[in-house]
């Protein structure tokens, strides 16, 4: 079984209006929720290609009941820890000139509630499942939340695949997950250099794993492709050019088609392409749709994986 954990989960609210006009009334012409939070949108991925999984997460709220409704509505299996506060909503402005987003923090959780997610996690996965833990925290939860989920689920004999940024990357490692996902920046953050060329990055990349006993890195950057580095292979998948709508969850695609492949069994190399595939789709589509089935299958006949050593 694949799990996802979604620490701060969100309502991602998209206003759209013709441009801003300061001291002036805006009319939006049109507004239109989405289901947000990394783990969320993995999962609602992995559902969209075919696969199951179950999101994790902590709601609250009106927003939280409104999130459930469409998990619900697309299908996509889910245990929520419930908490007092309301879950949190970015506004995302779409203009003639461009979007301005607007991300809130989330609300303080207890200790308490913070034990529990422990407890649902050790309830439900057994040796062997995989778990995707990516994403923020909520207020006042410190990084090192993380190093113990890890942890944890190592102990437990899962397989564990890592996305997140800055001191929460960094605290996750320690935990020991199998895999990581960072864009370029914040595997710059991560090693504290400004890598740029091949050779920059596979070495980087190398001292990782090998610090902290890696499977492997998948390394997106951006329009310049994306790599999957291990201690024993480097890969590398280059995009595919297409029409880009919204960059919002191209990451979060990627990783999920990847990690729905690994685990029906395929290939390092056809994971790659179908996480190539899957991310591309999702630039396709507005808002936080993310990818729909039909461009990943018929984008995937386009993809190339390069094996670099």
């Amino acid at each position: 079984m694949i799990f996802t954990l979604t620490m701060n989960p969100c309502l991602d609210r998209y206003v759209y209006v013709d441009e801003l006009v300061v001291d002036d009334t805006i009319r939006a012409k049109k507004v239109v929720d989405y289901p947000a939070g990394k783990g969320i949108d993995v999962s609602r991925v992995i559902r969209e290609l075919g696969g199951v999984s179950i999101a994790i997460a902590l709601v609250g709220g009106e927003n939280g009941r409104r999130l459930e409704e469409m998990l619900d509505k697309e299908g996509v299996i889910y245990s929520s820890i419930r908490v007092p506060q309301e879950t949190r909503m970015n506004i995302i402005l779409e203009t003639s000139k461009g979007q301005y987003r607007i991300s809130m923090p989330g609300e303080k959780i207890s200790a308490k509630k913070l034990q529990i997610v422990l407890e649902v996690l050790n309830a439900l996965v057994r040796e062997g499942d995989v778990v995707v833990v990516s994403g923020s925290l909520p207020k006042g939860v410190a990084a090192e939340f993380y190093t113990g989920i890890i942890f944890s689920l190592k102990q437990w004999g899962a397989t564990v695949y890592f996305d997140a940024d800055g001191d929460k990357l960094k605290a996750g490692l320690i935990g020991q997950p199998d895999y990581i996902k960072p864009n370029l920046h914040e595997f710059q953050r991560l090693t504290g250099k400004h890598v740029s060329s091949r050779e920059e990055i596979i070495s980087e990349a190398k001292k990782v794993i090998e610090i902290h006993e890696l499977k492997g890195i998948l390394l997106t950057l951006g329009g310049e492709g994306a790599y999957f580095i291990s201690q024993e292979k480097v890969l590398y998948t280059k995009t595919i050019k297409v029409p880009v709508k919204s960059a919002v969850g191209a990451g979060d695609s990627f990783l999920a088609g990847f990690v729905l492949k690994k685990t029906e069994g395929a290939t390092d190399e056809e994971a790659l392409r179908w996480a190539n595939a899957a991310g591309t789709a999702a630039v396709m589509t507005p808002g936080t749709r993310l990818c729909r089935k039909a461009d990943v299958e018929r984008l995937i006949e386009k993809v190339e994986v390069e094996r670099i050593a």
